[in-house]
């Protein structure tokens, strides 16, 4: 058994904390324990010291890329950098696999590698691309994915990917309905095909590979149409969906009023759309090129306020790295579009969101963990420091200031726009099922394989 004593908790009530000791039996909380510490012979004590004690982290939108493009990134380093991040389970995307996650036999192929590379638990999106609903037998695929336990169902309505193509307008309100009878979520990339595909397109014959070129091409209401599109066809059929990456403020804005009126919608955002402008993408290049692109300084300055209400639901990093090579080809249209971001997640909303006042403690919990898990039906074992549940938890140091070095990475991209910047709030340890996976003296202390997949549990 073990005990961590001293620890400094949320109170799930604002900024109010109290300090417990938390004894954990093999992979479970055993009990959290308030006033003297519990008399028993454990196996081992650690001592908190007053450091601050979230929940362990899920990052529930993450490009592992295994199998497949592992030249950018592998279930190792990805889950590496994950667990020095304090994301103690992430949930990988099927569509930068190869063969992408379409059907049961492509997921079993997948479970099979990365069983033995991850050092955190995982969960796993399957998808329907353009190419699977094409090959007439999506309906059966979704069905075999929900049974082994896939949390829902990405989709696109724009994709650069010719292994997972994005779904006409039309085949995604069969694809909704169909699984709004099924009682699945879909996950959605909503931008504007046409409006995207003919703005390039004039843009490219005019001469211009500049970074402003690339905003224009992608800038509202190119998503702002694409979160009108999926939230009138979920209104329609009835289907839980949750929108991916959201950097459009109006559409943020548009998804939540329809909710308001009844639809089942969720949506993410990431810490680059609330950092980051056009401007900074006009200045600094590549480096900050995402898909959805950064939008407007008031846009950031929307999500942020949309976050701490609740308006958006949670936080995920989208991470995507590459080699420097991809990041610079010389035309912003070639360069790799995504950053690496698991690693800075939770310190990044620590220290831009809780520390400065912009989140709650308790809303940081929700937005870095717990609301996550209920959505993805994890919240049966994960997202709390409760009895029963996995013993997953991030020690924090909240007051620590450090600088962000992308050498200094666990990820196999490590070109950030974050270089050099300081946060407030340190990651000195990271525990996931009771056991020390990352410590800031001796780094990552578990070996490839630790990670246990995370099946979705029943609605």
């Amino acid at each position: 058994m073990l005990l961590i004593k001293n620890a400094t908790v949320s109170s799930c009530r604002n900024n109010d904390k109290e300090c417990v000791h938390i004894v954990v039996d093999g992979a479970k909380i055993a009990d959290v324990v308030r006033g003297e510490m519990p008399s028993c012979d454990f196996d081992k004590i650690i001592d908190a010291d007053q450091l601050l004690v979230l929940p362990g982290a899920i990052d529930p939108h993450v490009h592992f890329d295994t199998p497949g493009y592992t030249e950018r990134e592998d279930f190792i380093h990805g889950s590496q950098a994950a667990a020095a991040g304090g994301v103690t389970c992430v949930i990988d995307m099927p569509d930068t696999s190869i063969p992408p996650v379409t059907d049961r036999a492509k997921f079993n192929a997948k479970l099979k590698i990365i069983d033995e590379m991850s050092v955190v638990d995982y969960a796993l999106w399957g998808g329907v691309s353009g190419n699977s609903f094409r090959a007439n037998s999506w309906q059966r695929s979704m069905q075999g994915l929900r049974d082994v336990g896939v949390v829902g169902f990405k989709t696109y309505l724009l994709s650069g990917m010719h292994t997972f193509d994005h779904l006409f307008p039309l085949e995604l309100v069969e694809v909704m309905r169909h699984a709004g009878d099924m009682g699945v979520l879909v996950g959605l990339h909503a931008e504007d095909r046409d409006l995207v595909q003919t703005r390039s397109a004039v843009l490219r014959t005019a001469g211009r590979f500049d970074p402003k070129a690339y905003y224009e091409s992608r800038c509202d209401p190119a998503e702002l149409n694409g979160i009108r599109q999926g939230v009138a066809i979920a209104s329609e059929t009835g289907c839980a969906l949750h929108i991916v990456h959201v950097g459009s403020s109006e559409g943020a804005k548009h998804a939540i009023y329809s909710r308001k009126n009844g639809a089942d919608i969720t949506l993410e955002t990431c810490i680059h759309f609330l950092e980051f402008s056009n401007d900074d993408l006009i200045e600094r290049g590549s480096i900050v090129k995402t898909a959805p692109v950064v939008k407007t300084k008031k846009d950031s300055d929307t999500l942020w306020k949309l976050i701490s209400s609740g308006g958006i639901d949670y936080l995920a990093s989208d991470h995507a790295p590459c080699s420097e090579a991809e990041k610079n080809t010389g035309s912003i249209w070639t360069d790799y579009s995504g950053m690496p971001g698991t690693e800075l997640m939770l310190p990044y909303i620590f220290s831009e969101g809780y520390s400065k006042g912009r989140l709650t403690l308790s809303r940081l919990i929700d937005v870095t963990s717990m609301a996550a898990s209920r959505r993805y039906g994890l919240d049966y074992r994960k997202g709390r420091i409760e009895k029963g549940f996995d013993a997953d938890f991030v020690f924090v140091d909240p007051d620590r200031k450090w600088i962000v070095e992308g050498r200094n990475l666990h990820s196999k991209g490590r070109m950030t726009p974050f270089e050099g910047r300081e946060f407030t709030g340190k990651i000195v340890r990271t525990i996931c099922r009771g056991n020390t996976i990352y410590e800031e003296v001796g780094g990552i202390t578990t070996k490839p394989g630790f990670g246990e997949f995370i099946k979705r549990g029943p609605s």
